[in-house]
């Protein structure tokens, strides 16, 4: 049973929990759209990010610039530009926040807190080798693909009923372990390859508090999963003047699994004044699903041009045909109903100088669609595509040796929901926003 079918108990907590106020059960229809709408893609938001700060400084638009070891996530043809053996390693600090409108309902507002983390990002080696006038560079590269470790609380402030708080909590990760290896035929052209084992794991737990009752938890969801997966990067770089780059990549077709370990749900069937009984469920083994995702060929190509020495623009297309990906269910297939995914990536670096070092200040922008829409109700999506938009900016210091680099990213996406059939029918449309703000450093040293 996934978490969109469990999304029914907590619509029927209205029922289920009937001598809570008329407020209180409003919010459980709220908590119910709202989680079957995150719940769409089957438990694991399609948002893979990649790291590298000096990338993402400049909006991500790396296909024709990247030289650096993070080569093996953007375009691994950058790998041949890397003179000398070297090490990297990124980290990420995130302090996101999200504010939740809901139309006005006997006094309601909702408070939204979002734990900030800090996690490794990626580390990296890579060891280049010279045959004659050609370099060979090989890359060996771990890379936190999706961190699923970032609490949430939404405080519904009901009148006068009191709060009610829907606690989001997942812990764990999506990585990939990548090899690569780029072939610099010439000056001119370079290739590459790299190869991404995905894997990981994740716990989550959702939980209804009732302030006024103790902090008792009248629904609860708890699950384990596992992930799993492979796929190839293609890419090439072309650099037919020293003011011209091109850059190129393909992703063949994959296929993502997840597997459910355990699943748990807690239902409060009883509660009168202060004291509650519940009832907890413990899905069968044969019942936990495994669901197989049959993701399509991506490919994405940039352009980059350096009008003067020390000032370098960047673009990229990626082109990601969600629309086509397969799914299945315990080998039984299912529509996915995705969609497809244009992104444009956009930035510019200005390389500053002293006598001891260089200063890369870098500027970007990209826009990223999710594969799937807002607005559900009774098994479909009515709404808009959800749109991701990010400012990005980045600094940097270099050395002979070694670099330190930094980027942010401030970035904004919108999702309407409703609350229930008469909110639908009426038109009467709630919404959350995310504002997501990604800080992350990187350290690199070249032997």
């Amino acid at each position: 049973m996934t978490k969109s079918q469990n999304g029914l108990f907590v619509l029927l907590l209205s029922i289920g929990v009937s001598t809570l106020a008329h407020g209180q059960s409003n919010v459980s229809g709220i908590v119910s759209q709202r989680y079957y709408a995150r719940s769409f893609d089957q438990q694991l938001e399609l948002n893979f990010r990649r790291a590298g700060a000096a990338i993402l400084g400049m909006g991500g638009a790396a296909t024709a610039t990247v030289q650096s070891s993070a080569a093996m996530v953007w375009n691994p043809a950058g790998l041949a530009s890397i003179a000398g053996p070297t090490l990297s390693l990124d980290n990420n600090f995130n302090l996101n926040n999200r504010e939740v409108f809901v139309q006005p309902l006997s006094g309601l507002k909702v408070v939204s807190q979002v734990e900030p983390r800090i996690l490794p990002a990626m580390a990296s080696a890579v060891y280049p080798v010279m045959l004659g006038r050609q370099r060979i560079a090989f890359g060996v590269n771990y890379h936190r693909m999706s961190p699923l470790a970032q609490k949430v609380t939404d405080t519904f402030y009901i009148y006068p009923a009191g709060t009610l708080d829907e606690i989001e909590t997942p812990t764990g990760s999506l990585y990939a372990f990548v090899p690569g290896v780029a072939w610099e035929i010439m000056p001119q052209l370079a290739i590459g390859a790299s190869y991404h084992f995905v894997n990981g794991a994740s716990k989550y737990k959702l939980e209804l508090k009732s302030p006024f009752l103790d902090e008792f938890v009248f629904y609860g969801f708890q699950d384990e999963e596992s992930y799993s997966g492979s796929f190839a990067m293609l890419g090439v770089q072309i650099r037919p003047a020293s003011w011209l780059a091109l850059g190129a990549t393909v992703t063949p077709s994959w296929q993502f699994e997840i597997t459910e370990k355990q699943e748990t749900e807690l239902v409060a069937t009883n509660t009168t004044g202060t004291t509650s009984a519940t009832v907890a469920t413990h899905t069968p083994p044969e019942d936990l699903d495994q669901f197989k995702l049959e993701i399509p060929l991506f490919y994405c190509v940039g352009l980059a041009l350096r009008p003067m020495s020390r000032v370098t623009f960047a673009v990229d297309y990626e082109n990601r045909g969600w629309s086509e990906a397969k799914q299945s269910t315990n080998g039984n297939p299912v529509a996915t109903g995705l969609l497809n995914s244009n992104v444009v990536r956009a930035g510019v670096e200005y390389l500053a100088s002293a006598k001891w070092a260089d200063f890369p200040l870098r500027f970007g922008y990209y826009t990223e669609p999710r594969p799937y829409k807002d607005r559900y109700f009774q098994g479909q999506y009515f709404g808009e595509q959800i749109k991701v938009k990010a400012l990005t900016f980045g600094a940097g210091v270099r050395r002979a040796a070694w670099t330190f680099d930094a980027a942010v990213e401030l970035g904004t996406s919108d999702a309407a929901w409703w609350l229930d059939a008469g909110d639908y029918y009426n038109e009467r449309v709630s919404s959350t926003e995310e504002r997501f703000n990604e800080i992350t450093f990187s350290f690199g040293y070249q032997f």
